[in-house]
């Protein structure tokens, strides 16, 4: 449910982002459950699968160990999203990896990468307010908000960016 209830509440930034010309892009991490994802518009952008996690890997994208995963699934944040979900009866789909923690990026021209997300429990998803501003972008379309490009991440040359480890100091 976290999963389609993310992907629902990012695709309302999509008719915003494709007045400005951002693509909206979704990495999936198996065909399970696909087809119901698609059928039910819970994504609004573009949506690739990388079963073999590349992309998760190579940005550093945890698993929830299953000791961690059931204590996360109480917190209040899932708690208050499992509600939200059966609110505007989102449903849920158990099957599949549901293990494999996300994240999200927002990538300005030329790779750089200019807000990086990552999941600390199943029910995060960041905020449609912090990807508005990453991308100087108002909700409504008015004044311009600005923000520092993000230095959690770096996207090169090559078909993937890696997300910098939080260092202790940062936490």
């Amino acid at each position: 449910m976290f999963c389609r209830l993310a992907a629902q509440e990012l695709s309302l930034l999509s008719p915003r982002l494709s007045q400005e010309n951002v693509r909206l892009v979704g990495i999936g991490l198996e065909e399970l459950g696909v087809e119901e994802f698609v059928e039910k518009k819970f994504w609004a952008g573009e949506l690739y699968i990388d079963e073999k996690k590349k992309s998760f890997n190579d940005l550093g994208y945890k698993r929830f160990s299953i000791w961690s995963l059931p204590g996360l699934l109480l917190s209040r944040i899932a708690r208050s999203q499992a509600a939200k979900g059966r609110e505007r009866g989102v449903g849920g789909d158990l099957r599949g990896d549901g293990y494999q923690n996300g994240g999200l990026l927002v990538v300005g021209k030329g790779g750089k990468v200019l807000y990086s997300f990552v999941q600390e429990n199943p029910a995060d998803h960041a905020a449609n307010e912090d990807i508005l501003k990453a991308l100087n972008l108002s909700p409504a379309g008015g004044e311009q908000a600005t923000v520092a490009p993000s230095s959690a991440a770096t996207c090169g040359d090559g078909d993937v960016c890696s997300v910098k480890p939080k260092s202790p100091a940062s936490e």
